[in-house]
């Protein structure tokens, strides 16, 4: 983020987390490098540092007044002055209270946690099927190389999501026999309904088969592309 910072550039990074506190502390730290973040705190600044031993002892007072002349030439400088004697040294230091605020670097990172892992093997068999949003949010990815905005999707719909060019629609239920019925292919009147949603873009639809060829949608002028779902898969596991 400082490089691009500095030079305008692009960079872009994957940041990997295996614990619980990602959220909380790995990804925070990000956000405040991005945002800027307050600072509160105590300034230290050594006045004098002297090592104790017998001759400094014997001369005591003039140590003494010389930590005196300190506090009365530096003391308006510090919140307060701080006497210590550590490891047989004489430390004494100014303390100043802090407030400022670190100037963030600007960009942006999208927040992303795994899923229930995806058995493909077990998808094309019917053995597992997963959630609409699982699989979805994999077949988008793959089909758009962005993440899936589950706040998107309209599962009743079968409606995923959408990039600047095209929307994602996936006619998928968890239900083999439903995947198996003439309810889970695309037809021509389903490929209506999704290109009227929004004529100026095209639109990428998964679903287990379809009852509509591409010949005729192209003959339709609808901007509708068809993406068998165990190929789509396939290709998944393949990539």
């Amino acid at each position: 983020m400082k490089a691009n910072r500095s030079d305008g550039g692009n960079r872009r990074f994957i940041l990997v987390e295996m614990e619980d506190y990602a959220d909380r502390l790995t990804a925070e730290r990000v956000r405040r490098v991005i945002n800027g973040y307050g600072f509160h705190g105590t300034q230290k600044t050594e006045l004098l540092r002297e090592r104790l031993t017998f001759s400094t002892l014997k001369s005591s007072e003039k140590l003494l007044h010389q930590i005196e002349g300190i506090e009365n030439l530096q003391g308006h400088e510090f919140d307060r002055i701080k006497k210590e004697v550590k490891d047989g040294e004489l430390i004494v230091t100014g303390e100043k209270s802090v407030e400022s605020r670190a100037e963030g670097l600007g960009g942006s990172f999208t927040y992303c946690t795994l899923g229930e892992p995806i058995e493909l093997d077990k998808i094309l068999t019917g053995q597992d099927l997963p959630a609409y949003g699982s699989l979805g949010a994999v077949l988008f990815n793959m089909a758009t190389s962005q993440v899936l905005d589950s706040a998107a999707i309209r599962e009743a719909d079968f409606y995923l999501g959408s990039t600047e060019s095209r929307h994602v629609w996936l006619i998928y239920k968890p239900d083999l026999e439903w995947l198996k019925s003439p309810d889970a292919a695309l037809t021509l009147s389903r490929a209506q309904i999704f290109a009227a949603s929004d004529p100026e873009k095209r639109h990428l639809v998964f679903a287990p088969a379809r009852y509509v060829s591409q010949k005729m949608l192209a003959e339709q002028n609808l901007p509708v592309e068809f993406v068998p779902l165990p190929f789509a898969l396939y290709r998944i596991d393949r990539s």
